[in-house]
This record gives C-alpha cells, structure tokens and sequence, in this order.
C-alpha cells in the first residue's frame, strides 16, 4: 500500500480492475482469471501496463497488484 500522498490513483494515471466473479475483490487470483489473461495480454493497446508485476516486488516495492494498472500511452506501454 502507497503511502498517504504517494499514490499512484491521486494522479489520476492508475486504477483498479476487477472481477464481478471475485466479487469485486482485490487479489492476485485476478491475474489466473480469464478477465486478467487479457488484460495482461491487451492493455498496452490502449495505453496501459500491470503496473507491480509477480517478480518484481524487490524493485518496484510493491506486491504484485494483477489488478492494477497505469496509463503510460501506447507507445510506452508497447515498448514495456
């Protein structure tokens, strides 16, 4: 969790994406859902990456959040 002031979501750059399957729920299953498959394979089309990657925890410092993404613009998002 960001700290007060840090996040990501007050720039208006990131949301949350989720499942109505889950519930609404936050967690790392969403990555293992149909609706997360795609929005890992997808996103970069519209401008978006899975901002904290399974993996990458040590160097972002964050969890991985599958649910999580971050607007960076297409061709950002496709070049990442």
């Amino acid at each position: 969790m960001a700290p007060p002031g840090a996040s990501e979501h007050q720039l208006g750059l990131a949301m949350d994406l989720g499942s109505t399957k889950s519930g609404g729920q936050l967690n790392s299953s969403f990555g293992k859902s149909k609706g997360g498959q795609w929005v890992r394979q997808n996103a970069h089309r519209f401008g978006f990456i899975v901002r904290y990657q399974e993996g990458w925890e040590d160097i972002t410092g964050y969890n991985y959040e599958p649910w999580h993404v971050r607007y960076v613009g297409v061709e950002h998002a496709t070049a990442m």
